[in-house]
């Protein structure tokens, strides 16, 4: 989250954290890791109780932690998403929750720009992070939209990896008219975002990895394709991806 703060400002958004330790801890805490936002104290954890997220399995030195999530607000106080996770170890980042890209890379075909990024490019071992494939189909060009029966759709697939890949998710189709077919289809013909959410392994490599100065972890993947025009429909096209990660340590 501190990694996001000053884009987070810049953008009008306040960040602050709560939990269930005392100031003491908390203001130890943020000295160790030059934290800028408020950190805030939960005394008795009220505030988790109030939202309805206490751990009631934790006992002893646990007690009173909550079930870990994030939570956006808009300026009247009203909820408006929120993100969980199973595990404790695992989070979303700021950045991910918000879709906000960094780290661009671009390259093109005869039918549109592929544009990729990540909401994160600097994350450590159990962040869950968004990695972006934005695809603009060139004049007169669409894609097939997965909801189009017998077509070969726009999809998008990550290789084996240090990760979990969770599902990919794609904005909602156009109808188009294909006059040659007679037909109403699915498609993409205007710029559009694919948002793919990782959570990076907690395995002991990666968190090894993620000690050194210079620790990264590469994803790799494929964007597979049909593009149309108004009167042809094109060999289908496989454009390789790819996304390379700084790895730092976890917060303790």
């Amino acid at each position: 989250m501190q990694d996001s703060a000053a884009d987070l400002k810049k953008r009008g958004i306040g960040l602050a954290a709560i939990s269930y330790d005392s100031p003491a801890t908390l203001r130890a805490f943020a000295e160790a890791r030059g934290i800028t936002f408020p950190l805030l104290s939960d005394a008795g954890s009220a505030t988790i109780k109030q939202y309805n997220l206490l751990n009631g399995e934790a006992t002893g030195r646990t007690a009173g932690i909550p079930y870990p999530g994030t939570f956006v607000l808009n300026p009247r106080g009203i909820v408006t998403s929120r993100s969980f996770e199973a595990a404790y170890q695992e989070r979303a980042s700021a950045s991910s929750i918000l879709g906000v890209g960094q780290g661009a890379a671009k390259t093109e075909t005869v039918h549109l720009a592929v544009t990729t990024g990540a909401s994160d490019t600097r994350v450590a071992p159990g962040t869950r992070l968004a990695l972006f494939v934005d695809i603009a189909p060139k004049p007169k060009m669409h894609v097939y939209a997965p909801e189009q029966p017998d077509a070969i759709p726009v999809s998008l697939k990550l290789e084996t990896g240090e990760f979990t890949a969770h599902a990919p998710v794609f904005p909602k189709p156009e109808k188009y008219f294909f006059k040659p077919l007679n037909e109403t289809q699915l498609v993409y013909s205007k710029p559009f975002r694919i948002v793919q959410d990782v959570t990076i392994a907690l395995t002991p490599a990666v968190r090894e990895r993620a000690r050194s100065a210079d620790g990264t972890m590469t994803v790799t993947g494929t964007l597979q394709y049909q593009a149309c025009d108004d009167a042809i429909c094109y060999m289908p096209v496989t454009v390789p991806l790819r996304w390379t990660l700084a790895l730092r340590d976890l917060s303790r």
